[in-house]
């Protein structure tokens, strides 16, 4: 019996002073204006057509390598040039419609030689790519 009359006067007790006052000192809190500064002076701005092209130049060059190395790094690679690719596909579609196919043989071929784990693969996505890229510069 004196359990169960204890257990509610515990809880209560327990309530009652969790409620008590809380001051906090001002001059230990920082205000966000300079935060807010801060964030629109380091602001991202996408990348060009030309930077994405460079992107896809320089991971293709980095694929081959990370797929013998076999870390997670080459799908990481594959994601980065998707991105690019996927930004850049309607303005070479629009811009450079003869060009398109030969992109689109080199995505595809990167997509294999990482599903596949071939680093030759990669290797002759880059090469087709420098010359494909070299056309529309």
């Amino acid at each position: 019996m004196l359990i169960r009359r204890l257990i509610p006067v515990l809880v209560v007790s327990s309530l009652v002073s969790a409620c008590g006052a809380t001051y906090i000192e001002d001059s230990l809190v920082e205000t966000s204006t300079s935060m807010v500064d801060t964030a629109d002076e380091t602001a991202d701005v996408a990348p060009t057509f030309a930077e994405h092209l460079d992107i896809i130049d320089q991971s293709l060059n980095d694929l081959s390598d990370a797929i013998v190395e076999n870390d997670g790094s080459a799908d990481e690679i594959l994601a980065t040039i998707l991105q690019s690719w996927e930004t850049i596909e309607a303005d070479i579609k629009t811009d450079f419609p003869d060009s398109h196919f030969g992109f689109y043989e080199v995505i595809t071929l990167t997509e294999l030689s990482v599903e596949r784990r071939r680093p030759a693969d990669a290797s002759k996505a880059w090469k087709l790519f420098i010359d494909i890229a070299a056309s529309i510069r």
